[in-house]
C-alpha cells in the first residue's frame, strides 16, 4: 500500500510531534475550529499546520464534506499510527 510506505518514510526521517497532536485533534474533533477550540490556537494557525503536515507526507488526510472534515483513506492509516 503506497500511504503505509509513505507514512513509515516521513516517521525515519522524524515527524514534527506538533503536526501530528493537531491532526489527531482534528481528526477526533471532525472541525477545525473546535480543535482550535480545544488547542487554544487560531483555526488559520492549524489549517496551515495541517497543510505543512500533508505537504511532507504527500498525500491529504481529510476530505471536505460540506463544513466538517472526514479523513480520507491516507487519514485514517495516520491516525491508525498517531491512536
Amino acid at each position: 500500500m503506497r500511504y503505509t510506505s509513505n507514512f513509515s518514510s516521513i516517521c525515519q526521517n522524524m515527524i514534527n510531534y506538533k503536526h501530528l497532536r493537531y491532526f489527531f485533534v482534528v481528526a477526533k474533533e471532525g472541525s477545525i475550529a473546535r480543535a482550535s477550540e480545544l488547542l487554544h490556537l487560531t483555526p488559520q494557525t492549524i489549517s496551515g499546520q495541517l497543510t505543512v503536515f500533508e505537504d511532507q507526507l504527500g498525500e491529504a488526510l481529510f476530505n471536505r464534506v460540506g463544513r466538517g472534515l472526514v479523513l480520507s483513506e491516507a487519514g485514517r492509516l495516520v491516525l491508525s499510527y498517531a491512536d
